[in-house]
């Protein structure tokens, strides 16, 4: 019986010449380790890039967006949310050359910031190309502009369009190309967008009849973990201040950087010896574990509203033979 027990606790196989071994998978080790809040910090960073379409359907939408920018903006402003931010504009059209943010910068410091970038979106007009396109203008702005991008920021990039992505190289391809001048980990995406699975019917607006599900702009949102809004939506404002509290959150949260490499299943975190529930935003949870940076994610920290707070962060380590079982 004790061996029928070992042998079920190790691997087994023949090699190419028919001789059996045997694998005995290596223990993971554990760790537990106490962490001051105080020395957390997120980053208040963030480089914005607006793709806003200009062709002939999008004469309202970007009235829109000027109408509820000064409700965008005051997101990044509000109680301990004061963001360091630059913001760029864009077109559709490759062949445009950039509206605003783009020599001279437009930043937090800039005077009458929010006029000039309402000012620039007036300036699209609705003329632009036909084929409209949201990735190969922005690389080409960004590869013709790498000061734009800061050392230690977030790139945030929002997509404002009815239209789908009409460019021909692969997402992969483009996600490729953007990593050489951000990391993509360090990359979130928006869009704001007329689709049917975003309840915004063909038939009542919209160039093309389309789901963000299945696209190359929801291809794009997805692996940069973004978000996406309805651009039929009549609370767009709304909608707009939803975008600057996530990206606001995003930005600034605390992150704890792990040593080693958990396995998720085994991840827990401890505020004064209880359990703290886990979760993305909105989800009743106070932090998640982000696989690509390998880091605690707290998005929630009124559990701790001392000065001098610390948790307990207790996992497995992977040590790459997670067996499944």
């Amino acid at each position: 019986m004790v061996g029928l027990a070992l042998a079920g606790s190790i691997l087994s196989g023949c090699n190419e010449e028919g001789v059996l071994f045997q694998q005995v998978p290596l223990p993971a080790k554990h760790s537990d380790v106490m962490h001051k809040l105080k020395q957390l910090q997120g980053n208040s960073l963030v480089d914005i890039l607006w793709v806003i379409d200009n062709s002939g359907s999008m004469q309202q939408h970007q009235q829109n967006v000027i109408n509820n920018t000064q409700i965008f903006m005051n997101q990044f402003s509000q109680g301990a949310n004061l963001l360091n931010w630059k913001m760029g504009l864009i077109s559709t059209d490759k062949s445009d050359n950039p509206y605003v943010g783009f020599g001279p910068d437009l930043t937090s410091q800039t005077p009458n910031a929010i006029r000039l970038f309402q000012n620039a979106v007036g300036r699209l007009g609705t003329n632009g190309a036909s084929i409209e396109e949201g990735f190969e203008p922005m690389l080409q702005v960004l590869q013709a502009h790498p000061d734009f991008v800061r050392p230690h920021s977030t790139l945030a990039v929002i997509f404002v369009t009815d239209a789908q992505e009409q460019g021909r190289d692969a997402v992969q391809n483009v996600l490729r190309d953007l990593g050489k001048i951000k990391p993509v980990n360090e990359v979130v995406s928006y869009g704001i967008f007329w689709t049917q699975d975003l309840g915004c019917s063909w038939n009542t607006g919209g160039e093309d009849d389309w789901n963000v599900k299945g696209s190359r702009y929801g291809e794009f949102i997805r692996q940069t973990n973004g978000k996406t809004y309805p651009l039929c939506s009549s609370n767009f404002g709304s909608n707009l201040a939803d975008l600057g509290k996530d990206l606001v959150s995003r930005v600034t949260s605390p992150k704890l950087f792990l040593d080693t490499v958990p396995r998720s299943s085994t991840l827990k975190v401890y505020y004064k010896n209880k359990l703290l529930k886990g979760g993305v935003p909105g989800t009743g949870g106070y932090w998640y574990y982000d696989q690509k940076l390998n880091a605690i994610v707290f998005h929630d920290l009124s559990f701790a509203p001392g000065d001098d707070e610390s948790v307990r962060v207790v996992y497995d380590e992977d040590n790459g033979q997670d067996l499944g079982y």
